[in-house]
């Protein structure tokens, strides 16, 4: 690459560049194709200090919504002194907990570092070599801050061609229920830069095996000026993440009154930013849905017991593919607890289940047991007395991957991910909606009301509605 001298003088890199974010958490089917996120950004790294500041403009679902705008949104996020910000138009925010450890991976594992850390590891090690792009590669292993990590070296040409390393992600949304990550960036398109030092302008990762994220640098300037400005942080966001920093097994099960919905006797909504019910049944409560995160799911779990006491739990269902809906599942399984599932839905569970959670362990990985999963591939009822529950599957365009579930009693209806409402009221994606309205039309259900993971009680005549005057009926 230019030498180990070149690299240890190199004090900052700032570099732009173009890519692609494949959205694999909440694409409508777990194998692809995924939704997609372009980005281009802009790059300061200052490695001396570890502190990271990138402006970003993205355009796609994961921003600004690709079915209201076309329109770029941006942003501008720093990481400083353990410390992570989100600037949107001029105001500095606290960001998720998760991009702390982001850049930390991005500056210690970036071609420019990441071979001084192995040549500063006392476990430092060849390992069997690999065939890697339809050749041998040499493979290197050291361990770096408790992450193991390897390095294929190319037996041609002796250039670093990836790096991979393994860790939790226990602050991340999305990736927090699948326990060790293993992500692999592969480096090409290597260019002779100024003072004799070889940068590969073209990244592309994978995480467990599946295509992430790839970008093409376009400029890229060594030693470039970084100042203090560049990663100044305001006292008062320093303090917002420090008092919100918590793992998603650390988040809070609401409890105000606000948040508790009785939808009818022996019903209860619990209202977060991802919804839980319990049904009280004659034999037992079945819960719906377990998002988030394990240990999200034992204070659900807790909350069931406390509002039922000496109740048993006999069942979970989980009614959605989307990552963060199912990242709690791990929970009841140890706990010995059916789930109930969609059947299209059995080869991401099974993968979830199997997951290894060596690094940071769960219940599940501590005392492992097989899961009793039912997969619903029709109309299936589930208990009986005036809580009985009908699992339905969807088994529409949008809904391919969602179950809904349905109190005829009460003429409740679950429409798991399906039905959303906005803050102001409106219902932002009709799509959904009027595919919700056509499976209670397919299946004969008579609805009083709606609700889901993203809606509280909703009167049915409303959804219909406004389904109507989209269409034009």
């Amino acid at each position: 690459m230019g030498g180990v001298e070149r690299l240890r003088s190199l004090q900052s890199v700032k570099l732009q560049a173009i890519g692609q974010r494949f959205m694999r958490e909440q694409s409508e089917r777990p194998e692809g194709p995924w939704t997609i996120d372009y980005f281009q950004i802009s790059e300061l790294r200052d490695l001396q200090h570890s502190r990271l500041r990138q402006e970003r403009q993205s355009r796609g679902c994961d921003s600004t919504p690709c079915w209201k705008s076309a329109q770029w949104s941006s942003s501008v996020n720093v990481v400083a002194d353990g410390v992570a910000a989100v600037i949107r138009d001029g105001k500095a925010e606290a960001d998720a907990p998760s991009a702390v450890q982001d850049a930390a991976e991005r500056l210690a594992f970036s071609p420019e570092r990441v071979l001084l850390h192995a040549l500063e590891a006392r476990d430092l090690r060849m390992e069997r070599d690999t065939d890697f792009h339809g050749f041998k590669h040499h493979v290197l292993a050291f361990t770096y801050r408790d992450t193991p990590v390897r390095l294929l070296v190319s037996s041609q040409s002796g250039m670093l061609a990836a790096v991979e390393w393994t860790r939790p992600r226990p602050y991340d949304l999305y990736w927090s229920g699948w326990g060790d990550i293993t992500t692999r960036i592969t480096y090409g398109y290597w260019m002779l830069e100024p003072g004799g030092l070889h940068y590969p302008r073209a990244w592309t990762a994978e995480s467990n095996g599946q295509p992430d994220w790839s970008s093409m640098i376009n400029e890229l300037t060594l030693d470039a000026p970084a100042s203090v400005s560049d990663f100044a942080l305001p006292e008062n966001v320093r303090a917002d993440f420090a008092r919100e920093r918590r793992t998603l097994d650390e988040w809070q099960l609401p409890s105000s009154p606000e948040a508790v919905r009785q939808l009818a006797p022996g019903v209860v909504q619990i209202a977060g930013l991802w919804n839980v019910a319990h049904v009280r049944q004659g034999d037992g409560i079945v819960i719906i849905e377990a998002p988030i995160s394990n240990g999200y799911s034992r204070q659900v779990l807790q909350d069931a017991r406390k509002r039922f006491p000496g109740v048993p739990i006999k069942a979970v269902i989980s009614t959605s593919d989307a990552w963060p809906h199912i990242a709690g599942l791990r929970e009841y399984v140890a706990a010995g607890i059916p789930v109930y599932a969609l059947d299209m839905n059995r080869p991401i569970l099974e993968r979830l289940l199997a997951a290894p959670h060596r690094l940071r362990e769960d219940a599940l990985a501590s005392a492992p047991r097989a899961a009793q999963v039912a997969y619903i591939s029709g109309r299936t009822t589930l208990g009986s007395g005036a809580n009985r529950l009908e699992l339905i599957p969807f088994r529409t365009v949008s809904g391919e991957r969602m179950l809904a579930v349905y109190l005829p009693e009460h003429k409740l209806l679950y429409c798991s991910d399906l039905i959303q409402r906005s803050r102001n009221g409106t219902f932002p994606i009709l799509q959904w909606s009027d595919e919700a309205t056509r499976m209670q039309q397919r299946e004969r259900l008579e609805v009083r009301s709606a609700f889901g993971m993203h809606l509280g009680p909703t009167d049915w005549q409303v959804i219909a509605a406004e389904v109507r005057k989209q269409s034009g009926d």
